[in-house]
């Protein structure tokens, strides 16, 4: 097939990667042209693979913006990962972008923006720049902004205007600004903020409603922390704080401590309030925990009835001194009394109000308020007494949701597990029974534009197999890649006027020499018969694929092991067969590697044509589990259509059984006759996978050693801290599940860090195996609440490390962390105790957590109805929320006793605790001593 003219002047000047003659050559292309280029572009693609087409992608980027007519074809040419490179020149990408016309420009550059998923992204600088050379209005993505804010903007940066205001409302981006400050100089964002402000190019009153709006939407101190800084750097007028008085006054009751002072702040410098508002202001503060805001609401009850007598708004003041009465904090419930006798003439119509919260008092505060308002002295043993609540029963236990129907159309959340196995599972289906109606559905999903696969040392990324297995239907019928070079590729053909000769010697024979001595470097290690040539070396490096399952030999697992598996498979490609190829071990985690050897091998499968009509380990819950008769039915499926299933994918299913015996759906696979039947039939009598048992080692680094804190405990804290998971399981016999659960070692978290999401899915029925294997992501940078909660979900004992990961997400105050603690406590399965005592290391060995918002969580679940598994775990962290030797007591640990008294009382708990105990005898007047007493008398004196 002849080149076109267009065609070869766009592949001469992509071959010589000249960028800017490139950018003004396809700018200046009629339609017709660009159609005509745009057909010939994914094989000019696939020639300059053979070579290493991310050399090319500055120039083929060039040529996909210049040439493709569909958004999503061009969105997707431009996002490809093999043409990604570590620093990426896209000034001329971008020029061509800004030359086409502006309705496809916006629908472009909005698609690149969407596909920013963490300001990491590798398309954040391609879909930022894009966005800066359009002029194209930036799409509503929270993602977008957090990327852009990574970046650093700059004083000229043309995305000021659009994408500045979105930070009061895109989720993320307090905590990715959570370190600018202001002292001892202004940090980069705020100080752009300043200049901007400076220069009028901001309008200070949208900065200050931009901070409202989102102290009023609620958050945490770290989120809300850039926001508190941005609102002093504003200082707003005593007339600026006026006009938004009502918003500061919403937030007294609920805001975060540092957003509560600054709200307190600006109303206390606007002049004196309408009482109304005092009084309103006094009742959120005074209801506060924090002793500062409360004594801040009692000073304006003290300022308001200054010299009045009969206040109008004497019952509402009165209610918030009667709601100091019962604080905390014992200074705050002096103030309130001496407020009360000294403005008693101003409170006197609401007195009543007094008398009534005179027993909240200390008895010696009740009595002196008594006398003058009236109402009972609560005597110190009938102080403290359990509050009058009823705890609700539990929750009935989650019930598990049917897994949805497989399905192709889940190309852009594919990634996900539930879409990915849905989008496994269809395909397979439609590649057995419809191989070329699979075809045109794929194909019409991405815009006519194939995916192909690239040649690089490992692939780790669930994404990259699916977007093979697409490309190896809707591509060429062989990957340009596996041949000799662009001449034999069958596309290439079309380009192959107008540049170098491929078929001459002087590339091929380049080329040739770098196989060859890769291949002899192979060969030694692996004990080949070195060759030369390339020819050749691409010939060995056929056998040695085959030899190791890489090739087009049968998809029948991997024979020697997945170490020199990946090692084969790596020299392979090395001579010239360029196939996905699986990471080494030491490089992802185990749970991250079975994974991808089911992927792996469901590719190898397509390219054989070995592929069985059904996969077998499609979940039919959305915990993962997997029905037993199912099971049976997909197994009979393949025994009539004499398919083998694959080895990882049998594995995967026998993982996803329900646990116990299933001596029914046993007999019945036994029938079936075939050697994974009669596998599945023997775990599924005999009860599947035993238990394994997990341990877990804390470490830390002292210097350059690393020590074990069972070893050599330090003296303080260390600054780093690991967990290494322990994991000893029986053999089954199966070579995928042993290497699964074979002895744990380190890997790169960030290696596996974009399928952890799945991985309580693989093992649905032991999640004790993968709260091991997040041990090591827990600590830095943290194990989303989310997959935790599908590990609550799953089954199977949980141990050691299972109760870590649960502490984890209460040391550190998870909002849902006491939804967690319920969830589990309703299916009977939350190991209390050792989350207690998981808390408690947390609490010594990394001491910047909050013993408050630990109570709170607590205080929060037991309130939920798991009072008695509260009960249980506070047994073993209370000792850990007592003042240590010679420290005074606080305010965080009046409350964990406090709370462990009511809890006790609505759990009807005995036997007593000895270092409460220990309190309680040393005796004192102290909210404390009294706490202590009250629990102790609770469970009964030793």
């Amino acid at each position: 097939m002849t080149c076109p003219p267009t065609c070869a002047r766009v592949r001469e000047r992509v071959v010589a990667r000249d960028a800017r003659g490139l950018a003004d050559l396809v700018i200046a292309l009629s339609d017709t042209q660009r159609a005509e280029a745009a057909r010939h572009l994914p094989d000019l693609r696939d020639e300059l693979r053979a070579v290493g087409v991310g050399r090319y992608g500055e120039v083929l980027r060039i040529a996909g913006a210049g040439v493709l007519s569909g958004p999503a074809a061009t969105a997707a040419w431009l996002t490809r990962r093999e043409f990604a490179d570590q620093w990426p020149r896209l000034g001329e990408v971008t020029r061509v972008l800004a030359a086409r016309p502006a309705p496809w420009q916006a629908d472009v550059v909005a698609r690149l923006a969407r596909k920013i998923r963490t300001p990491d992204d590798r398309d954040v600088p391609l879909a930022l720049a894009a966005l800066r050379a359009t002029g194209a209005p930036p799409p509503e993505h929270d993602p977008l902004v957090t990327a852009w804010l990574r970046t650093g903007p700059v004083d000229d940066d043309p995305l000021l205007g659009p994408l500045l205001p979105r930070i009061f409302e895109a989720e993320g981006v307090g905590r990715e600004l959570r370190e600018e400050r202001l002292a001892p100089a202004p940090t980069p964002l705020l100080s752009l903020i300043g200049r901007l402000l400076a220069a009028g190019r901001v309008s200070r009153e949208e900065l200050l409603d931009g901070c409202l709006r989102r102290f009023l939407r609620g958050g945490d101190g770290m989120s809300l922390r850039f926001f508190v800084r941005l609102h002093e750097l504003l200082d707003p007028t005593p007339e600026e704080a006026a006009a938004r008085a009502r918003d500061y006054l919403r937030l007294l009751p609920v805001a975060p401590g540092a957003v509560a002072e600054l709200a307190l702040a600006q109303l206390r410098g606007v002049g004196p309030l309408e009482p109304a508002e005092t009084a309103e202001a006094a009742g959120a503060l005074t209801f506060r925990a924090e002793a500062k805001l409360a004594l801040g609401g009692l000073r304006l009850v003290e300022r308001e009835t200054d010299g009045v007598a009969g206040h109008p708004y004497a019952a509402e003041l009165a209610a918030a001194l009667a709601t100091a009465f019962g604080h905390t904090s014992y200074e705050v419930q002096g103030r309130a009394a001496r407020i009360a006798l000294k403005r008693a003439a101003a409170l006197a119509p609401a007195g009543h109000v007094l008398a009534e919260a005179v027993p909240l008092l200390p008895e010696a505060l009740g009595v002196r308020v008594a006398d003058r308002f009236g109402g009972e002295v609560a005597r110190q043993e009938q102080q403290e007494r359990p509050e009058a609540f009823t705890p609700p029963p539990l929750p009935a236990p989650a019930v598990p949701e049917p897994f949805p129907e497989p399905t192709l159309d889940v190309w852009e959340t594919v990634y996900t597990w539930v879409d990915g196995e849905r989008w496994l599972a269809a395909f397979v289906r439609r590649a057995t029974a419809d191989r070329e109606g699979l075809r045109h559905t794929l194909t019409e999903q991405l815009g006519g534009v194939h995916p192909q696969v690239h040649p690089q040392e490992a692939w780790v990324d669930v994404s990259d197999w699916i977007a093979a297995l697409a490309a190896e239907v809707t591509g060429p019928a062989e990957p340009a890649a596996a041949s000799a070079g662009p001449e034999q590729t069958g596309g290439g053909a079309e380009w192959a006027g107008g540049g170098p000769d491929w078929a001459g010697g002087g590339l091929e024979q380049a080329i040739g020499g770098l196989l060859e001595a890769a291949w002899n470097e192979a060969a030694r290690l692996f004990g080949f018969q070195p060759q030369s040539g390339y020819a050749a070396g691409r010939a060995a490096g056929r056998a040695a694929g085959q030899a190791f399952g890489w090739a087009d030999g049968p998809a029948s697992g991997w024979t020697d092991g997945p170490a020199s598996g990946w090692a084969a498979g790596r020299a392979a490609g090395s001579a010239g067969v360029a196939r996905p190829s699986l990471p080494p071990p030491d490089r992802v985690a185990p749970l991250h590697l079975f994974l991808l050897r089911r992927l792996d091998e469901i590719y190898r499968a397509l390219r054989a044509g070995t592929l069985p009509p059904v996969l077998l380990a499609t979940p039919t819950l959305t915990t993962g589990h997997l029905a037993p008769d199912v099971l049976v039915e997909r197994l009979a499926e393949c025994a009539a259509a004499s398919a083998e299933p694959l080895p990882a994918d049998l594995a995967q299913a026998l993982l996803r059984l329900p646990r116990g015996h299933h001596p029914e759906a046993a007999g019945d696979a036994a029938r079936i006759g075939t050697p994974a039947a009669a596998t599945a039939a023997r775990w599924l009598a005999d009860g599947g996978l035993r238990d394994p048992e997990t341990h877990v080692r804390w470490s830390y680094l002292d210097g350059a050693t690393e020590r074990l804190f069972d070893e050599h405990e330090p003296a303080e804290p260390p600054y780093q801290i690991r967990l290494q998971p322990e994991l000893r399981a029986e053999p089954t016999g199966l070579e995928a599940l042993d290497e699964l659960l074979g002895p744990r070692t380190r890997w790169s978290w960030f290696q596996s860090r974009g399928v952890l999401h799945w991985w309580p899915s693989l093992l649905p029925s032991h999640r004790e195996v993968v709260a091991a294997d997040y041990l090591s992501d827990l600590t830095h940078p943290g194990v989303p609440v989310r997959w935790v909660r599908d590990l609550a979900d799953a089954d199977g004992p949980a141990g050691e490390a299972m109760a870590l990961v649960l502490a984890f997400q209460v040391a550190r105050a998870d909002p849902e962390a006491a939804a967690l603690l319920v969830r589990m406590a309703a299916r009977g399965d939350l190991p209390a105790e050792d989350v207690g005592a998981q808390v408690a290391l947390l609490l010594r060995r990394r001491p910047h957590y909050q013993e408050r918002q630990i109570v709170g969580v607590l205080a929060d679940a037991a309130r939920q109805g798991a009072y008695e598994a509260v009960w249980r775990l506070l047994t073993r962290l209370l000792p850990a929320l007592l003042p240590a030797p010679g420290e005074r007591s606080r305010v965080a640990h009046v409350e964990a006793v406090t709370l462990a008294a009511d809890v006790a009382a609505w759990a009807g708990a005995r036997g007593p605790i000895p270092e409460v105990s220990a309190y309680a005898a040393a005796g004192g007047r102290s909210r404390f001593s009294r706490a202590c007493i009250r629990l102790r008398d609770q469970l009964g004196h030793e």
